[in-house]
């Protein structure tokens, strides 16, 4: 269904889909949100945009890898995981730094955590997405 009504919403719709999504990413450490509802956040945008410009499209304007993208997100998760043992701690234990990002708050654990949810989230919904959609 690419109508010209479809496409010119979704190039308006795309940035406030994104902008979202990470406003939700960055939020969710301390408020709720977080990774998960972030990338389904941007999934959906993904996937409108599938919808109104077609699976190759989105791939060649997004440089979308969902392998990748999922494989890179679940490494980030593991090591924030795991890294708590490498400062004697218990696994899963939150570790806080010093480095304060403006907007953003401490860089922790957490945030990785998040950051790598987001990654692997968005990357398997793609995965699911480009399979359905597939022309």
């Amino acid at each position: 269904m690419r109508t010209t009504i479809l496409q010119a919403a979704v190039k308006v719709l795309m940035p406030i889909f994104l902008a979202y999504s990470l406003y939700l990413l960055f939020r969710g450490h301390n408020n709720p949100g977080g990774g998960f509802i972030g990338a389904l956040v941007l999934s959906i945008g993904l996937v409108f945009h599938m919808i109104a410009f077609g699976v190759p499209a989105t791939r060649r304007i997004y440089k979308i890898n969902t392998m990748v993208l999922t494989s890179v997100g679940l490494l980030i998760s593991s090591l924030a995981a795991v890294s708590s043992l490498f400062f004697e701690g218990v696994f899963f234990e939150a570790i806080w730094t010093d480095i304060h990002i403006v907007g953003l708050g401490t860089l922790s654990s957490v945030l990785m955590f998040d950051v790598g949810v987001y990654l692997a989230v968005t990357g398997s919904i793609l995965k699911i997405a480009f399979s359905i959609f597939n022309e």
